[in-house]
């Protein structure tokens, strides 16, 4: 009988064996594939010793970095729960959410019946905010993306109602915001439809099939929408069945169909189609989620930065919201005073831009508020730091043949713009965009930080050449509410507040012409982009208010955006969200000319002004927005010709925002405002 050292001495000796005859494989591969080379160049000696050198120096260098990739995107456990514990499908959604530090996620209002939204609302302490329309809701999810980096989040309707959010799925991706849509078929009444038209709008489409693979696949969905250059949208479809107590589904199912009960659930046993839950004692996997690491600015890159910045003659900056977050500097109130302390340190004309506005309200004395257009025409060199959409840089319209463009952004972006010639000559650097502002300001000559004084003084006084005209056109008498005299009033009035309110607003040029004179007044201004096919902002209002509930939020509209605000407007009073919506109603005029402008010829011909032909006629009746709102239970104010000086506009904003703030309801301010007649100073057109 052999002895157990025996045994092992036996067991190593074969694996000595095994190990041997592995490398002499090695051994024997190498020396074929050397002389195979050498053969190839003539029996030449040294192409084999060079064949040999780079491949003892690329192989390890290559399975070292196949061994760092994946360490670095294998995802790390974080903790193993029984089912027993979570019990549904629901949970397990709920607990992957709350890993990936989910606040706020949106529904419709027709899946408050699902009660996979309630499980997830009381597990995770989320709020879900059901909405009553789809791209109002993707509009939202993408707005608390911009404001806090959380992926955006929608539950729906599984089946056909997919189709009906492709606008907004499509708005996403021009703005490069990540969404990851749950869809919840019902467990009876499924609807079939081509599902392959869906390829062409989502990154990444999966189906849920198995109560253990939801935290799998979830967790997977949320890495893909944000692995690649260009975030974007995943779907995930999951019945019903598969996040209810398997009681629940039971008994759902045999209060429908009572007499198929048992034989459509052996018959699905036998087709393979059912599922089983798993047992009391099975644990299901959560991980810690995979994320993008913004990586820290090089140094070659700042100094090339500086380097063109010292040579060039009109330069502008444009600052972004990511530059409000830094990697580095962890406290929110010294990354801004950094910033602050850099943007001075240029010295360059800098243009604010969506969050970044907050810094306007810093003291800042090289900031301008307005004359991006005049700016844009002479710059020789512009650099962007922290703009997320894509688009951007797209929209200014750059000649790059002329101007140098750099972009600053944390991970790198599809181009989007090209010159006439179809080239792209944007210089393009992923990083930490608050860390390049920071060190570029810190290396930068101190002796060039004056050299745009003039070119500073030169867009500053524009600046206030636009604010003069636009106070001058303020003073127009018009028959209810002059539009650059309700600007004027909001600005007054928020400088009054202890804390700049946010400032949401709509696509057009009364909400363009308040982006530009509110200026310093207002901790932010955020608008959709320019390509945003969705006419209405009222989603961003809501994300602005959920993630700054102790600051004042307003919202900018006209007539024609409100429409799409108006089946919001329970949703505000339902959740008791405080949001003031300023709407300038210019209904008079859009009837005749939908844009609301004069009608101007340029060929010297005498203007045809609207305000004269309506003035002879009785006054048509405008949309009561502030009844709707009360109806809605919310609170409503009308401003019309009986409150039209200045001071009357600032009490009645007074008074709605305590009465807002009081009862925590919406205020809905229905201005009625005229567009003045043409006057020597800038033109009567907004």
């Amino acid at each position: 009988m052999r002895e157990y050292s025996d045994i092992i001495n036996s067991g190593v000796n074969r694996s000595d064996r095994l190990l041997h005859n592995f490398f002499n494989s090695i051994n024997y591969q190498s020396n074929y594939m050397v002389d195979r080379v050498e053969r190839a160049f003539g029996g030449s000696k040294l192409a084999g010793d060079v064949f040999k050198i780079t491949a003892g120096v690329g192989v390890p260098l290559a399975l070292g970095y196949g061994i760092h990739r994946y360490m670095t995107q294998r995802p790390k456990l974080k903790e193993k729960i029984p089912w027993g514990q979570l019990r549904n499908g629901g949970n397990v959604i709920s607990r992957v959410l709350n890993n990936h530090n989910i606040k706020f996620a949106f529904s419709l209002s027709e899946l408050q019946d699902i009660k996979t939204i309630n499980e997830c609302s009381f597990e995770n302490k989320m709020k879900v905010i059901q909405m009553k329309n789809y791209n109002n809701a993707i509009v939202a999810a993408g707005g608390v993306f911009r404001m806090t980096g959380q992926i955006g989040v929608v539950f729906v309707n599984g089946g056909p109602e997919i189709i009906s959010m492709i606008n907004g799925i499509v708005n996403a991706k021009v703005d490069n915001i990540p969404l990851v849509v749950i869809a919840i078929n019902p467990i009876i009444g499924e609807q079939d439809f081509d599902k392959k038209l869906l390829n062409n709008y989502f990154k990444y489409i999966t189906e849920i099939t198995n109560i253990n693979e939801i935290s799998e696949v979830l967790e997977d969905s949320f890495a893909k929408s944000v692995e690649s250059e260009h975030s974007s949208s995943v779907l995930i479809e999951i019945s019903q069945s598969l996040l209810l107590p398997e009681e629940e589904t039971k008994e759902y199912l045999e209060n429908f169909q009572k007499s198929r009960w048992y034989i459509n659930k052996l018959w699905d046993e036998i087709s393979g189609r059912t599922f089983k839950y798993p047992s009391e004692t099975t644990e299901i996997n959560f991980h810690y989620p995979r994320l993008r690491m913004v990586e820290s600015p090089k140094n070659k890159h700042v100094e090339n930065v500086m380097n063109h910045l010292v040579n060039a003659k009109y330069p502008i900056l444009v600052i972004g919201d990511q530059c409000l977050v830094s990697n580095n500097i962890n406290n929110k109130d010294l990354n801004l005073e950094s910033l602050k302390l850099s943007i001075q340190l240029l010295g360059v004309p800098t243009f604010l831009n969506g969050f970044s506005k907050c810094l306007g309200t810093m003291g800042i004395n090289n900031i301008v508020n307005d004359s991006m257009e005049y700016a844009l025409e002479r710059c020789d060199l512009l650099i962007s730091m922290g703009i997320s959409s894509p688009s951007f840089i797209n929209d200014l319209n750059i000649n790059t043949l002329k101007t140098k463009v750099y972009s600053i952004e944390e991970f790198s972006q599809p181009a989007s713009f090209s010159n006439k010639f179809g080239f792209d000559l944007v210089e393009r650097h992923a990083c930490d965009p608050s860390a390049f502002l920071l060190h570029l300001g810190f290396i930068f000559p101190k002796s060039h930080s004056n050299k745009w004084n003039k070119w500073l003084y030169d867009l500053q006084e524009k600046d206030s050449i636009s604010l003069l005209i636009n106070e001058k056109k303020s003073d127009i008498k018009v028959d209810n509410v002059n539009p650059f005299m309700l600007i004027r009033s909001l600005k007054d009035t928020f400088k009054r507040f202890e804390k700049p309110p946010v400032i949401v607003s709509d696509k057009g040029e009364f909400c363009d012409v308040a982006n530009t004179t509110l200026g310093g007044s207002v901790l932010s201004l955020i608008q959709p982009s320019k390509f945003s096919s969705h006419s209405s902002s009222i989603g961003l209002a809501i994300a602005s208010k959920l993630c700054f509930p102790e600051t004042d939020v307003y919202m900018l509209t006209d007539n024609i955006s409100i429409i799409n605000c108006v089946q919001e407007f329970g949703t505000l009073s339902y959740y008791r969200l405080p949001i003031n919506i300023i709407v300038a109603n210019n209904e008079k005029h859009s009837i005749i000319n939908p844009l609301g402008r004069d009608i101007v010829n340029l060929q010297n011909q005498q203007p045809k002004n609207l305000m004269d032909n309506q003035s002879k006629n009785h006054e048509a009746p405008r949309t009561a927005f502030h009844k709707i709102m009360n109806a809605y239970g919310g609170n409503g104010f009308i401003i019309n010709k009986d409150h039209g000086s200045k001071d009357d506009i600032e009490n009645i904003i007074l008074d709605g925002r305590e009465k807002s703030i009081n009862t925590h309801r919406p205020v809905l301010f229905n201005v009625w405002t005229d567009i003045p007649k043409q006057s020597g100073i800038g033109g009567g057109a907004m």
